[in-house]
């Protein structure tokens, strides 16, 4: 189904949702059972279709060909229809803790379990991310499952028990049995057909065509058709929390998640990876890790202007078709609960774990250390070079370039909290129209809406072709921020910079197709990367285990904006499925930070593996036997 298509239909069924809803849920149970009577069907049409060529067999017919490739067309569906009942599943991973290690958080799973009148949780595991889920593993194309609870070791470290027990209570609640029992069983019948598409859509037989076919129709359309319910799910999800432990209880912590998953996503990580300059010991070899002391730092309160921001963004955000979960503003208003800073947990919920803490947290540090380890090392090598740079351009400050005072500014934004505005303002000072200069001092100050954002951006856009998207992006936030302090800019501003992000945007996204249409081995020039960016991108490649080879390459495109084009040749071990495939070009491409725009392809999924060895001017990343 096009894209234009499936939105389409999501619409219309989102407003019969409105308008009749009864009949709305009508219709997606009887979708929903077609789903599993079409599997049912063609197993038996299989069955039968071997049955009827037995029989003919029996009583004297002759052993034609169109008997074979007709049996084997039947065994190839009734093999397609027995796998569509077996789900694929890949088993959750974390660190498994029993009930007799943490009798506590047990004793509160049972309770929420008592209430809500779900089924019994399998297995309860750590992991390492924010976030708390129930998996559930498919059985008979999702007739029965087995349910898996996982908690984040830094959700857990975030929030008091209390709250921490409210996100069980909405995950919990996706499996409700007193009431909702149609949602819940459309939203994990969501789950098993969105895997079954998966599957068929890696696998190449032949013979599982039919069942393939029909997968392929029926998924998009039942997913469409069943947003609606899905989305309401997690309205029903919240609202049983929220009878659970309170309204109020509830709202604070969808908050409070909402705040610290961001100050974790950022903050954390870059004040942890901050301690690898004087961290020399932990350079050589496992000891305290990240997650053992976590608490401490997600327990700190945090700053109201920094919350106040960081609340605009999530209730900026608009709910998308890509996901059934509801942004945070809509969640708050079906609560009936306004918004504002919450309080915060007064403590936190890893002594939940009883007995299994000092354990997990070892191993979840051990993992941490052993992927990690190699780049802590180099970044603490960073990190101290920049300091004896920063040391040494301190002590000539009179003299310096514009370049030495960038320098300066990143080496004192990477050691400290320091806000580096006055060494970019003394290297706009003598670059005034420094792209590198501007684009910081403007992506600093855009979101408070400061007054001298204005100049900077228009000297960006007007000056600097191929940042003039970025340019008008960054203005479209300060025009809001100066909207939000009561001080807006005039309508003819405000206009202008809106008809520069569409004419921008309309540019970048032409020269980008244009960058597609271009097969990534026509065209090729010298590459021209200093060694310190070639060594990043050795590194990038070096952790990833599943790489035999790799490959960089710069090509000559003559598109506006002018910018340079780089891509990234990825040569995997056999074995790996098209979805490991690509999570792995994404990985790489995320990682890499090259000075134009950049794709990753992958020998024999993106481009046939033989096209190598048309591509001119390649430098090898990686070889592996």
């Amino acid at each position: 189904m096009e894209s234009a298509d499936y939105v389409h239909l999501l619409r219309l069924n989102e407003q019969a949702s409105r308008e009749a809803p009864e009949r709305y849920r009508q219709r997606v149970l009887r979708f929903a059972v077609l789903g599993y009577v079409a599997v049912f069907l063609f197993g038996l049409l299989a069955l039968a279709g071997l049955l009827w060529l037995g029989w003919r067999w029996q009583h004297g017919a002759r052993l034609a060909g169109w008997m074979i490739w007709g049996g084997l067309a039947c065994l190839g569906l009734l093999w397609a229809t027995l796998q569509g009942l077996r789900v694929p599943f890949r088993l959750p991973e974390g660190q498994p803790v029993a009930a007799h290690e943490a009798p506590e958080l047990f004793a509160g799973l049972a309770r929420i379990r008592a209430k809500v009148q779900g089924p019994a949780l399998h297995q309860v595991l750590i992991t390492d991310d924010f976030n708390a889920a129930i998996v559930q593993q498919p059985m008979l194309l999702g007739l029965w499952h087995r349910n898996f609870l996982l908690l984040g070791w830094p959700l857990l470290a975030a929030l008091e028990p209390k709250r921490m027990f409210a996100v069980v209570a909405h995950e919990y609640g996706h499996l409700r049995g007193d009431h909702g029992k149609l949602s819940a069983w459309i939203y994990r019948t969501r789950m098993s057909w969105a895997r079954l598409s998966q599957r068929y859509e890696e696998s190449s037989s032949a013979l599982g065509w039919l069942m393939a076919g029909f997968v392929a129709w029926y998924f998009p359309r039942f997913n469409a058709m069943s947003f609606a319910l899905a989305r309401q799910d997690e309205y029903e999800a919240d609202r049983v929390s929220a009878r659970l432990f309170g309204a109020e209880l509830a709202a604070h912590t969808l908050q409070e998640v909402a705040l610290k998953a961001q100050w974790f996503g950022s903050d954390f990580w870059r004040l942890w990876w901050r301690r690898a300059r004087t961290d020399e010991a932990a350079s050589t070899g496992p000891c305290v890790g990240p997650y053992a002391g976590m608490n401490k730092l997600l327990q700190q309160p945090l700053d109201a202007a920094w919350q106040r921001e960081a609340l605009q963004r999530e209730f900026k955000r608009l709910a998308g078709f890509d996901d059934t979960h509801p942004v945070l503003k809509d969640r708050l208003a079906s609560l009936g609960q306004t918004a504002g800073l919450p309080r915060l947990s007064a403590m936190h919920s890893l002594r939940l774990l009883g007995e299994a803490r000092a354990r997990i947290a070892l191993a979840l540090d051990a993992a941490w250390w052993q992927a990690n380890h190699a780049d802590w090392r180099a970044h603490g090598e960073r990190l101290r070079a920049l300091n004896e740079e920063a040391q040494a351009l301190s002590q000539r400050a009179h003299e310096l370039s514009a370049a030495e005072w960038l320098r300066w500014a990143d080496a004192v934004e990477s050691l400290s909290d320091k806000d580096p505005t006055p060494w970019l303002e003394r290297a706009l000072l003598l670059a005034p129209e420094d792209a590198h200069a501007l684009r910081r001092l403007a992506r600093r100050h855009a979101p408070s809406g400061d007054v001298r954002v204005g100049a900077w951006l228009e000297t960006l856009y007007q000056r600097h072709e191929a940042l003039a998207w970025a340019a008008a992006d960054l203005a479209q936030t300060w025009v809001d921020a100066c909207g939000a302090r009561d001080a807006p800019l005039p309508p003819e501003q405000r206009r202008l910079w809106r008809e520069r992000l569409e004419r921008s945007r309309a540019l970048e996204e032409a020269a980008w197709a244009s960058f597609q249409a271009l097969m990534p081995w026509e065209q090729g020039i010298p590459l021209q990367l200093d060694e310190a960016q070639l060594r990043e991108l050795r590194g990038i490649t070096l952790r990833e285990a599943d790489l035999r080879g790799a490959w960089v390459g710069e090509q000559a495109l003559d598109v506006k904006p002018a910018r340079r084009h780089f891509t990234l040749w990825l040569q995997c071990r056999p074995g790996l499925s098209d979805e490991a495939l690509d999570d792995l070009a994404q990985r790489v491409y995320d990682a890499a930070e090259l000075p134009g725009r950049a794709r990753v392809v992958v020998l024999g999924r993106h481009v046939p593996a033989d096209k190598l060895e048309q591509a001119r001017e390649l430098t090898q990343l990686l070889q592996r036997r």
